[in-house]
């Protein structure tokens, strides 16, 4: 049995390249650290999404939160 990941897997069953500048990007080091990174952060808001009483505060933290990680791990540009 073959033991790649569910992403190249799937990108082998759709015939996508596996040398484009984004799927390179996750490959790096700094994306690596920007991952754990981006863990603690959610960790951080989860801890004050308990904390909070007020289902707008979580809504609102949880909004913040997913659109912080999604610019975080956004490959720099060149």
């Amino acid at each position: 049995m073959n033991h790649d990941s569910l992403v190249i897997r799937i990108r082998r069953f759709f015939h996508l390249p596996d040398d484009e500048p984004d799927i390179n990007w996750t490959r790096t080091p700094i994306y690596r650290k920007r991952v754990e990174q981006v863990k603690t952060g959610w960790i951080i808001t989860a801890l004050l999404m308990l904390a909070a009483e007020n289902l707008a505060i979580i809504a609102s933290l949880f909004l913040f939160s997913s659109f912080m990680s999604f610019a975080y791990l956004e490959r720099d540009s060149e």
